[in-house]
């Protein structure tokens, strides 16, 4: 290799042609599991980032869901007093009111004793996840969002 100049590399990759008839069927994506069974459920994502909060809330979107945002804790658990979620998504480190103590209010909400919460965080280790489960939280996810996992999570615990 010569600076200024690069390099060339070759290699050679022998492929073979499936037959359509034996050619694999794929598995549908997580988001159409989720959408199959799921459609129209309410959820609520509760994110500070207005641009995690439009990809989260899009994918979720597509996926056939119905979501409304809040942007704090706070804003959180007023919806959460007005509306029905089958699930929320809570975000942790936010404005005003954070993840750890919304969740811990709608917890105390009778009506939101069973709802299941998932945090949504870039909070990754396993003290994290301890930190979470203690606050009332049911699971956690990390970001940045992988659609996959996001949809197997949504579908698990929708099943619930």
């Amino acid at each position: 290799s010569e600076v200024g100049i690069g390099s060339v590399f070759w290699c050679t990759v022998r492929l073979r042609k499936a037959a359509d008839a034996a050619a694999p069927v794929a598995a549908p994506a997580a988001d159409e599991r989720a959408a199959n069974r799921h459609r129209g459920k309410r959820i609520l994502l509760v994110e500070d980032d207005a641009v995690s909060r439009e990809i989260v809330r899009g994918l979720l979107e597509h996926g056939g869901f119905v979501v409304d945002t809040a942007e704090d804790g706070w804003q959180a658990v007023v919806l959460a007093t007005t509306n029905s979620y089958h699930l929320v998504l809570m975000d942790l480190a936010m404005p005003n009111v954070d993840g750890f103590e919304a969740t811990r209010l709608i917890r105390a909400l009778p009506e939101c004793a069973d709802l299941p919460i998932v945090a949504l965080t870039a909070y990754a280790f396993d003290e994290d996840r301890a930190r979470c489960l203690a606050a009332g939280m049911n699971d956690h996810l990390t970001k940045p969002v992988i659609p996959d996992a996001l949809f197997g999570m949504v579908d698990a615990w929708l099943d619930r």
